[in-house]
């Protein structure tokens, strides 16, 4: 059963990310910290649950290179890969700098690193599942992103930051939906449609790094 043995790995990883943190992440979360102390805890078990997920994910991902066929699956992998490498370097400052609050952070950020999962699993696939899963996994980050905005009071820096990081983040939302039902509905081939949409992905990831560093360095 596939999809019990992807659920199964994950929960084994949050299990790592319990023991090595020595605290339960439904425990902390449940009420708003209470001090520095608790604060500098709840901080660092969302560290260790993005590092040590992220790391299994990008881990386990190589079992299924062997099963992959078609030169577009190829190009998927190594297309995901970075796309998981690219999106760790910004996930992981940003969850230090605004940590777990709420039992609904853990759950929506389980959704995400499974969801990042089941991105590499699906280049087994269809090309169509694979843009679908793409959009789910948007979706679940731009909800990550309102409620960032609705729990923490942003600084001047960090709220453009993350309204360039919504906005290109939705534009991708919409072009992997369009793109896997075009998948599904056409006969123009895997390898061209998914060479557009990565050509809209740089596309985003280019105007969103210019904006950041406007941002940051103007």
């Amino acid at each position: 059963m596939v999809g019990f043995s992807l659920t199964d790995k994950l929960l084994s990883g949050i299990l790592l990310t319990y023991f090595l943190s020595g605290k339960s992440p439904i425990r902390q979360t449940r009420d708003m910290p209470a001090n520095a102390s608790e604060q500098k805890q709840l901080r660092d078990f969302s560290l260790k649950f993005a590092d040590i997920m992220i790391g299994i994910v990008l881990g386990l991902g190589f079992q299924w290179w062997p099963n992959l066929h078609q030169p577009w699956q190829y190009i998927a992998f190594i297309f995901i890969y970075l796309n998981l490498i690219d999106y760790w370097i910004d996930y992981s400052p940003v969850l230090k700098r605004y940590p777990f609050k709420r039992e609904i952070d853990v759950v929506l950020h389980f959704v995400i690193i499974f969801m990042m999962f089941y991105l590499v699993f699906a280049t087994q696939r269809s090309l169509a599942v694979l843009l679908f899963a793409f959009a789910i996994y948007r979706l679940a980050d731009l909800v990550w992103m309102w409620r960032l905005q609705k729990s923490y009071k942003l600084d001047l820096h960090d709220r453009p930051f993350l309204v360039n990081w919504q906005r290109f983040e939705f534009i991708e939302f919409c072009a992997a939906l369009f793109f896997s039902g075009i998948s599904l509905i056409s006969r123009i081939s895997p390898i061209t449609i998914l060479v557009v949409f990565m050509l809209i992905r740089l596309s985003t990831r280019t105007m969103a790094s210019y904006r950041y560093h406007s941002v940051y360095f103007k």
